[in-house]
């Protein structure tokens, strides 16, 4: 991954949290992601210290379009998965609901 690379991205902020939006920005620095977001009340971009599970969920979000429009390897996906799973992330999965009387197919 390229030095520096930085993905961004927005969310909208809801009316108790002052409304607008929060930029937030996550960048390759050599061994580890640097976080930080960005408010329009501060003009300056604010570190995220000890990024968790949901600023690791949004980046890969993030990557994985980036991924889908060929504009990063799918590595940069399954680094940012691997992380995850270090964290203890763990996917949820669907599980189908079979109906009383339904058998299985094989």
């Amino acid at each position: 991954m390229h030095k520096h690379q930085p993905h961004e991205w927005h969310e909208n902020r809801t009316k108790e949290e002052g409304g607008g939006k929060i930029y937030k920005r996550a960048r390759w620095d050599w061994r580890d992601w640097k976080f930080s977001f960005l408010v329009p009340e501060v003009e300056r971009w604010q570190p995220i210290e000890n990024p968790g599970i949901p600023e690791f969920l949004e980046l890969r979000d993030v990557l994985f379009r980036k991924y889908q429009r060929k504009r990063v390897p799918f590595k940069f996906v399954e680094q940012v998965d691997q992380i995850l799973k270090d964290l203890g992330y763990v996917p949820e999965v669907e599980e189908e609901v079979k109906e009383e009387g339904e058998e299985e197919e094989w």
